[in-house]
């Protein structure tokens, strides 16, 4: 009876912790569906993990920016698609393309980025973008 309590509690436990792993991977809150470029100034570099933030000052019309809030995925494998940290320096002026917030807020998941020197980098599904742009 001791084995089958056991069992019965290490897979409760398993269970839960599995769901947890995916809820933190969810992508609800973007809008997968469209793409949204922005042109702007980078403002903040976040290089750390569980994932990379780069914050983008975007003008308005009227001159004031707002702060873009774009979402990478982890360093481990931003390094090995051939970012590293000091790709973005603040004050550069570079372009992003993001899966944007369902919500409407200024931000989204990255999609791809050309930075002022012309080069593109780009997330696994926007390969063809870095294909005939570098």
């Amino acid at each position: 009876m001791k084995k089958l309590f056991t069992l019965i509690a290490a897979t409760a436990l398993c269970s839960t912790l599995s769901v947890a792993v995916f809820a933190h991977h969810s992508f609800a809150m973007f809008d997968q569906t469209i793409k949204v470029e922005f042109t702007g100034v980078v403002g903040e570099v976040q290089w750390t993990n569980p994932h990379v933030w780069i914050m983008v000052d975007v003008p308005n019309d009227d001159g004031t920016a707002v702060r873009w809030g774009v979402e990478f995925t982890s360093k481990v494998h931003l390094t090995r698609r051939g970012f590293s940290p000091d790709l973005f320096s603040l004050g550069d002026e570079v372009t992003f393309s993001v899966s944007p917030y369902a919500d409407g807020s200024p931000g989204g998941r990255f999609f791809w980025v050309q930075l002022d020197n012309g080069t593109y980098y780009c997330d696994g599904g926007a390969r063809s973008v870095c294909e005939e742009n570098n």
